[in-house]
């Protein structure tokens, strides 16, 4: 399928990193998808179909990103469910840009409660350390800071694209006592051998899965693990719509990057490897911290089923296929 400019220029710039972050992907493919609506001059019996062909090839132009790919889910479920293929063709483009607007409300509302639901039982935390930049993971350690002048942040720099910088500076901004540390130094800092305390870890989700695994950016195994070995929680700090309630853990694939974000003018003949995520073992994971309070690695899967029970529509019925 050939599509309009708007949309291949959206997909490059997600495939180039110019829109990065679930959130902001999330965002990109609806307004691809409305955009793709508003262009739609004639009524057939086909509109559906092309508008979510569009949501998904936003969606997937880089495989970890559920968030978004949810998205079209939740467009085609309730485009039928809604009977909009009986509409004339102008209420099935307001419905369809309506659903885009709600499913954006929704993101926006469980970042909100994530934050008023969750930090009252979490300002007995002093020192956090974080990885990389989630903006709810951010919001979060802000709530959590604010008035408690004993407060201190850690974060990594987080290469090879330095998104932890993104962290520090809002923290500072925040007038947060902030230190930016090399990613390679987390480890040290969590078991108590840094210049700073760390008494817990806070870290967003690209993926989380049914079964309470998730997926963050490369390190975040290893700063788990530290903080196992340490006995300090690690949270992560994520809506429930990052979900990809299709992936046992084994088969999640992982993005990697390209070899010039490590090296870009690299020798000749060095093999070079560059994986922007990785998975995180539930079994590490002290609680996720979502729109429906902090929860156990294994109470998700259940969760999720009864609040998002129209990502589970396809198993059940084949008008989504």
């Amino acid at each position: 399928m050939k599509y309009p400019i708007e949309i291949e220029k959206i997909y490059k710039d997600i495939i180039d990193l110019k829109i990065q972050g679930a959130t902001n992907v999330a965002i990109s493919t609806l307004e691809g998808m409305k955009v793709a609506v508003k262009n739609e001059v004639v009524k057939d019996d086909h509109l559906l179909e092309r508008i979510t062909d569009i949501g998904n090839y936003l969606a997937y132009a880089r495989p970890n990103e559920p968030l978004a790919q949810n998205s079209v889910l939740y467009i085609k479920h309730f485009f039928l469910e809604k009977n909009g293929m009986q509409l004339e063709l102008d209420g099935e483009k307001e419905l369809l840009d309506d659903l885009c607007d709600e499913y954006l409300q929704i993101i926006a509302d469980a970042k909100s409660k994530i934050i008023e639901l969750n930090f009252p039982k979490l300002t007995y935390i002093d020192h956090i350390l974080t990885h990389c930049h989630s903006s709810t993971a951010e919001k979060m350690i802000k709530a959590i800071a604010k008035g408690d002048r004993d407060f201190t942040a850690v974060c990594t720099e987080t290469r090879p694209r330095y998104q932890g910088r993104i962290t520090a500076k809002n923290l500072i901004d925040a007038h947060i006592s902030t230190t930016l540390i090399t990613d390679s130094a987390a480890e040290s800092f969590i078991i108590g051998r840094g210049s700073k305390s760390v008494s817990a870890v806070f870290i967003g989700a690209d993926i989380i899965t049914m079964k309470g695994y998730c997926v963050n950016k490369i390190g975040s195994w290893g700063i788990a693990m530290a903080a196992k070995q340490a006995d300090k929680p690690v949270y992560v700090v994520t809506p429930l719509l990052k979900i990809d309630h299709n992936s046992p853990r084994q088969e999640i694939e992982i993005e990697v990057r390209e070899d010039k974000e490590l090296w870009v003018d690299a020798p000749d003949g060095l093999d070079m490897y560059n994986p922007a995520f990785e998975i995180v073992d539930a079994g590490l994971i002290t609680g996720f911290i979502t729109e429906y309070g902090i929860l156990k690695h294994n109470e998700i899967g259940d969760l999720v089923r009864k609040e998002y029970p129209w990502l589970f529509e396809q198993e059940f019925n084949g008008k989504l296929n």
